[in-house]
């Protein structure tokens, strides 16, 4: 139903455009002489809150002009149709640069009656009798007294949309029907060259406020021969799934219905093909394809008896009736449908070495196929194993296709573990049809290998440490910054990770888990420590670091899909981790400098199992800690544990920056200093030469401030204009708006007739920073007479 409407607004769209104006003052209209209805006058008129468009389009051919015009909704219509439109035309002189008198091509015109109609097209002309519904409607007219008033009248409404929407496309193929319909009119009177205005407006004006119509207007319509436009609409196509079927689609938001020629011009092979055009519409075409609201796209969808090179021809009806086009497009219809599927029968497995099962596999696979059909090309076998841990996908075991006689087939699965399989068959063309998938079992007798590159890596148990909320008289509730509380994080004192890494041979594809095992002491048993089997190549082991053993020893196996097991690696041996944390480093001398920045000697601990040094910067309360610097435990030693560092971060007005140091060994624990902060501030004023100037716009009544900077001396950094101002009643500047960065004019709208402002501006940063301030200047909001 919706797609009748959407035609409707695809031919109002075509008119000139679907949304009437809100309001329209002063429009000069044609309108009926009161003392004579039958001659018309110029009127200029006040039509306030137009609630309807007559859309007026003209097209001139040399010998006449037609002019084709639509109603924007059907309740318009309806009304037009009832009290007749009045056609007038106005011939220009364009020497004198006059216009002449005012002729009435048309008065009161209106629809014919319903007898009429069914006189003249009958009750078999469906188009016609559509049209005839869309003007004298039906029971339709009548809303049932029903409880759900609203939506029986919602229902209505749609209907009558749709069956409008659906009259005034017939009206577009057919020009007896739009003359009927009046909403078509040939002018024939008219000269070759000359210039007319047109104007279509309602005889009787409706007074009741409900209907308020804007006339339909064309101006300096040139009587010269009509010369069609190129219609070349963008396009592609597809296939179907099933031989010659095919869609043509196009992006077309100007027309709604086509007539459709084809001809084929090649056939399946490449030959050229002899062949005439044929219309294939019955009655013109319209898409009914379903689309989101705005997308003016089409689609066509076609069946051919025979495979090759077709061509189609699109012609599109305008709102006049005429033809324009062709566009045309061509599509190759290969074959498209597969043979029908082989039938897997039997699967044999074969292990010709008595000794070794493993050595040699081979697998004699049978099927069937009921009907050969003409162009199959033959078969390909298709393998994937249970578990594709590595992403291989399915694979072929045979290159080249077997021949369509083929039964059976050997393949040699040495290697390959169980997994699934299937049979495809091809025709000429490449369409491909499969065989529902078996399993194939393959026994796999040989256990993994034992797997390699086997190592561990000591961390911490680490707890988020918990801001420590303080409340001060006010009863606020504040974060402390004692000792940098809120960067730092908690150790647990009782356990320790152990990550263990280790990678398969790369032939053993089939694993299906590990095994890790683990003893105090190499001599000692060795016990399985997983509960289940581990599907990745790592495990995480946690520790008590108060064992009284100074090492832990580990050792890993593989499993794989068959449950053959692998041997045990050979053990490695770990360090347990203590609670001992390291040596807590700490600042020696330090300084600062407005120009030169921090200047601090950090001295770290000689610890044996110091591990690294890290040394920390963070820009006020809720800045992000950022590392500055990070040493191995070799280089302390090597500068004889003292780091003597020179810093100078981005100068900032507002907040203090802290610095701190932490140390970690090998347990891994981590030692945190204390802070230090300084504020680096820089100067507070940025150089930068403002030009400001202060003009009223009396139209406006507007103060419009403007200044003007070196774009090329502007500084980096997130900064914004500062405007200040004394009013009136002020007896100082105060800050009055702030501007954008990138703008360079103010505009406001306070000051009365008669009152002075003062202004200056300065550019002021985020950071505390800001420029000097740009000249004071003044403004008197002038006074405006009555006559100026």
């Amino acid at each position: 139903m919706k797609y009748c409407k959407r035609y409707l607004i695809s031919m109002m769209l075509m008119l000139g455009g679907m949304t009437a104006s809100a309001q329209v003052t002063d429009s000069t209209t044609v309108e009926p002489d009161g003392q004579n209805p039958h001659t018309t006058v110029w009127r200029k008129q006040q039509i306030p809150l137009v609630t309807s468009k007559i859309r007026l389009l003209t097209r001139a051919y040399g010998d006449s002009i037609v002019l084709r015009w639509i109603a924007e909704d059907f309740v318009s219509y309806r009304y037009l149709a009832q009290t007749g439109v009045n056609v007038l035309r106005v011939k220009r002189d364009t020497v004198a640069g006059t216009t002449g008198p005012i002729d009435t091509l048309a008065y009161a015109l209106k629809p014919i009656t319903m007898d009429q109609f069914r006189q003249k097209y009958g009750e078999l002309d469906e188009q016609a009798l559509a049209a005839m519904g869309a003007i004298y409607g039906d029971a339709n007219d009548v809303v049932p007294n029903r409880d759900d008033f609203a939506g029986n009248s919602q229902s209505l409404s749609a209907s009558q949309d749709i069956s409008y929407g659906f009259a005034m496309m017939v009206a577009e193929w057919r020009k007896d029907l739009a003359y009927d319909m009046a909403v078509r009119l040939n002018d024939r009177k008219v000269e070759r060259g000359a210039i007319y205005d047109y104007y279509v407006q309602p005889t009787v004006w409706e007074n009741g406020g409900k209907l308020v119509f804007e006339p339909g207007v064309a101006e300096e319509v040139q009587n010269v021969p009509y010369v069609k436009e190129k219609y070349q609409p963008a396009m592609v196509d597809s296939l179907g799934t099933t031989n010659g079927s095919l869609a043509i689609g196009w992006w077309d938001g100007k027309h709604s219905s086509y007539e459709i020629d084809r001809r084929r011009t090649m056939d399946s092979e490449g030959k050229p093909v002899s062949d005439i055009w044929h219309r294939i519409t019955i009655r013109p075409y319209v898409s009914m394809v379903e689309q989101p609201e705005g997308e003016d796209y089409c689609l066509f969808g076609d069946t051919v008896s025979e495979l090759g090179m077709w061509e189609y021809r699109f012609w599109p009806y305008d709102a006049f009736g005429d033809l324009n086009g062709p566009a045309e497009h061509s599509i190759m219809l290969p074959d498209v449908e597969p043979p029908l599927p082989p039938e897997l029968k039997v699967i044999v497995i074969e292990r010709p070495d008595s000794i070794d099962p493993m050595a040699k596999v081979i697998a004699h696979i049978v099927w069937r196929k009921d009907s050969l059909e003409q162009d199959l090309a033959g078969y390909r076998l298709f393998y994937r194993p249970m578990r594709d841990d590595k992403g291989l996908g399915w694979q072929a075991l045979n290159f080249d296709l077997l021949a369509p006689a083929d039964t059976i087939l050997s393949v040699d699965m040495t290697g390959k573990r169980t997994g699934m399989i299937y049979i495809a068959s091809y025709d000429d063309t490449g369409n491909e049809s499969k065989s529902l998938m078996q399993q194939i079992q393959l026994t796999d007798y040989k256990a993994p290998g034992i797997p390699e590159n086997f190592i561990a890596t000591v961390r911490p148990i680490v707890l988020e440490r918990e801001r420590e909320m303080v409340t001060d008289s006010l009863g606020t509730e504040t974060v402390t910054t004692d000792s940098l509380a809120r960067d730092s994080v908690v150790q647990n004192t009782e356990w320790a990770y152990i990550d263990l890494y280790w990678q398969p041979l790369a032939e053993d594809d089939d694993i299906d888990y590990f095994d890790v095992a683990f003893a105090n002491d190499s001599t000692h048993e060795f016990l399985l420590r997983n509960e289940g089997g581990i599907r990745q190549s790592t495990y995480t082991d946690s520790v008590n670091l108060h064992a009284n053993q100074k090492y832990i020893y580990y050792k890993v196996r593989a499993i794989d899909q068959s449950t053959n097991i692998g041997q045990w690696s050979h053990w490695i041996q770990v360090e347990r981790p203590h609670i001992t944390p390291p040596t807590q480093p700490h600042l020696g001398l330090s300084g600062h400098d407005e120009t030169k920045g921090m200047h601090m000697e950090w001295i770290v601990g000689m610890d044996a199992d110091m591990k690294e040094h890290t040394l920390y910067r963070r820009l006020g309360e809720e800045g992000e800690p950022e590392v500055i610097g990070q040493w191995s435990a070799d280089t302390a030693k090597v500068r004889d544990y003292k780091f003597v560092i020179d810093d100078n971060p981005p100068y900032n007005a507002k907040e203090r920056y802290y610095y701190w140091m932490t140390s970690t060994n090998a347990s891994p624990f981590v030692s945190h200093s204390l802070a230090v902060s300084w504020k680096h501030q820089g100067p507070r004023t940025v150089d930068v030469d403002i030009h400001l100037e202060c003009n009223y716009d009396i139209y406006d009544k507007a103060t419009i401030l403007g200044w003007q900077v070196d774009e090329k001396k502007m500084p980096e950094g997130d900064c914004y204009w500062a405007i200040f101002r004394k009013g009136p009643e002020d007896t100082r500047f105060k800050y009055y708006m702030s501007v954008e960065k990138d703008k360079r004019t103010y505009e406001e709208h306070t000051l009365k007739a008669g009152e002075k402002a003062e202004y200056y501006v300065r550019l002021q940063f985020d950071d505390g920073r800001h420029s000097s301030d740009s000249e004071t200047v003044s403004i008197i909001a002038p006074k405006i007479t009555k006559n100026e």
